[in-house]
């Protein structure tokens, strides 16, 4: 009798201790590589609500009917839409909580002209197509460039950023390599000349695009979408990231 429960109590406490471990080891699981279909139609978004857990490197694959400005609130970024292209939006899901997702509908002409201008504003020199990994985008400095300062960043991923400087004397003449990481741009500034051809790599572990000016985010008194009249903003849903 003794012996029996004693084995009893022994396969009480194993089955206790592996579920302990399966709890852990779901609790402790990695970050993934997360990539979710959104589509947004008629000023509404599906799936209402984007989940993912802390850490998570998400790409949204957005496909709208009308083109627009796409706005993760709290993490602050957005990237424009243009109607049936499906266009990805990366961020790290590092902040835990619930963020407001919200959508500025425009016409096709706002979009391709935007408020930006042209020189160093978004996209005024050169823009890419999106790089998947491994793949390049190469711009040659045109002589009426020199004595300016380019930035450029990654829509995508706005903290893959850095500056060209172009000057007739520059350090660096013929060809300059710049390589995106999953750590930021490197090298993160350039000096370069005329005629100076420089290639971007993207060596990330996700798509990105090179785009001369800042990204909204960064641009200090730049257009935002915040600064849009009230009612022209449309919330559209949600993103719910959990601990992992």
């Amino acid at each position: 009798m003794y012996t029996k429960k004693t084995k009893f109590t022994a396969l009480i406490l194993a089955i206790g201790l592996v579920a302990m471990l399966i709890t852990a080891a779901c609790n402790n699981s990695e970050p993934e590589a997360l990539n979710i279909a959104v589509a947004i139609k008629s000023g509404a978004m599906e799936p209402k609500t984007i989940k993912a857990k802390q850490g998570d490197m998400v790409t949204l694959k957005i496909l709208a009917d009308d083109s627009g400005e796409f706005h993760l609130h709290t993490y602050d970024i957005e990237a424009d839409i243009r109607a049936g292209q499906e266009t990805d939006f990366y961020f790290e899901a590092t902040a835990t909580g619930r963020f407001k997702i919200t959508y500025h509908p425009m016409a096709e002409d706002e979009h391709e002209d935007g408020e930006h201008g042209e020189g160093d504003a978004h996209g005024g020199i050169f823009k890419s197509k999106t790089l998947a990994a491994g793949e390049s985008f190469f711009f040659e400095v045109h002589k009426h460039l020199a004595g300016t300062t380019i930035p450029f960043h990654s829509h995508l991923r706005p903290a893959l950023n850095g500056s060209i400087s172009v000057s007739r004397v520059a350090s660096q003449t013929g060809s300059v390599a710049i390589e995106y990481t999953d750590k930021g741009a490197q090298p993160h500034e350039v000096n370069v000349g005329p005629g100076t051809v420089i290639t971007w790599t993207n060596n990330s572990s996700v798509p990105q695009t090179v785009i001369s000016g800042h990204h909204a985010d960064m641009a200090m008194g730049e257009h935002k979408m915040d600064d849009h009249e009230e009612g022209e903003e449309i919330q559209i849903g949600l993103l719910e990231v959990q601990p992992r």
